[in-house]
């Protein structure tokens, strides 16, 4: 009796085992297989995040490309909401031979920009008359040089077209150089030389400025082989409302009596500006010798290297800005006239003076707590997300902090 009830509870609790049994391994296979539709599910969400990926990485990448091409900036566009409608960039520009390859215009809307040049070869400022400004970018070009004052001089036309000049050219040291780059050399005296005088039409800054009944210059860019110094020292009450200097200077006596990059520094300075970098450094090297540095594998050319590997600097384009943050002459220029010079000092590259240009003057009195300072609070931050994607692009190095 007592055995057959054991067999029987036995028998019961084996089969209530087997039917638990029966059950687990159909949840298994129902977890089982939902585990395998989550896989599936992972798997294509990665996928998509993959694809995504991809492509804001190709976004990212042809930004960087029209950033870096000078097609677009960030700041720019942002702040020329900030401007009048009517407002344009009024852009001078003393020795315009070539401007047309210039790409720092570039991001400017065309009809945001005025250009006006002054080209004293007269086949060179007939061809850029004759040329389309991009875009419909109104410019002109007179042909003439500028000068202290207004008149006729006596130009002194080079072999190399870049090379003539209203100075005389001191070929005692010219002749000694050779020019370099990494494929090719040729000798200064080969290429580099007087070929004709002539006697050539001069303006005055200032005296082109009461005659044009210009109201303010935004930025003048200056490179005239060795006349830029007589220019700004012609310039008079135009050179007060610039905000913005490009001027080429010398560290040799390249042309008889040129002033040195310490003359030029010094009245710019004198006028309120200040010295923010050198730019397109133009390096030489010796006839004499048979060794071409720039050729040697052994060189590590670099800006902040502790040796010289480019020869002779011999040449530079000097950068000026004003800074109200530090000369306190902040209320000679009003808002608009500075989130112009921020948009110019991003336009050559100076990102950070840009950005603080422009936290200065979301504070400054009669603009904090105004509609102006939101708008400016929003190109910041706006601004800031932007560059920040480029940064980790890798490609554009430098970015506001």
């Amino acid at each position: 009796m007592i055995k057959q009830l054991w067999r029987d509870i036995r028998l019961h609790t084996s089969v209530r085992n087997s039917g638990a049994i029966d059950a687990t391994m159909d949840e298994n296979i129902k977890l089982k297989a939902q585990l395998e539709n989550v896989g599936l599910e992972l798997n294509a969400a990665r996928e998509q995040l993959r694809v995504i990926e991809r492509q804001r990485h190709g976004e990212e990448s042809q930004a960087c490309v029209r950033y870096l091409r000078r097609e677009e900036l960030i700041l720019l566009p942002r702040l020329i909401e900030l401007l009048p409608t009517n407002d344009r960039f009024l852009i001078v520009d003393g020795g315009a031979r070539e401007v047309d390859r210039d790409i720092r215009w570039r991001p400017f809307p065309p009809r945001r920009l005025k250009f006006i040049g002054f080209e004293p070869d007269q086949t060179e400022a007939s061809r850029l008359n004759a040329t389309p400004g991009p875009g419909g970018l109104e410019w002109h070009f007179v042909p003439a040089g500028l000068w202290g004052s207004s008149g006729t001089i006596l130009f002194e036309h080079n072999k190399a077209p870049g090379g003539s000049s209203f100075l005389p050219q001191n070929r005692i040291l010219t002749d000694r150089w050779k020019f370099e780059n990494p494929s090719e050399v040729s000798l200064a005296k080969d290429m580099f030389f007087p070929t004709g005088q002539e006697d050539m039409k001069v303006v005055s800054l200032s005296e082109w400025a009461d005659e044009a009944k210009l109201e303010s210059v935004d930025f003048l860019k200056l490179n005239v082989q060795g006349g830029e110094h007589e220019i700004l020292a012609g310039a008079g009450g135009v050179l007060d409302d610039v905000l913005g200097v490009l001027i080429e200077v010398a560290f040799v006596e390249s042309y008889q009596n040129r002033p040195f990059f310490a003359d030029t520094d010094q009245l710019l300075r004198q006028r309120g500006f200040t010295f923010f970098d050198l730019l397109a450094h133009h390096y030489i090297g010796r006839s004499a010798t048979s060794v071409a540095a720039q050729h040697l594998v052994v060189q590590q050319p670099g800006i902040g290297q502790l040796v010289s590997s480019w020869g002779q600097l011999i040449e530079g384009h000097a950068l000026y800005f004003r800074d109200p943050i530090a000369n306190d002459n902040s209320a000679k220029f009003p808002p608009h006239r500075l989130i112009k010079l921020a948009a110019l000092a991003e336009a050559f590259g100076q990102v950070e003076y840009a950005f603080e240009l422009l936290e200065w003057l979301m504070l400054r009195p009669d603009v904090k707590d105004s509609p102006m300072a939101t708008a400016i609070q929003r190109a910041i931050s706006d601004g800031n997300s932007a560059y920040n994607e480029l940064r980790r692009s890798g490609l554009v190095p430098t970015s506001p902090k």
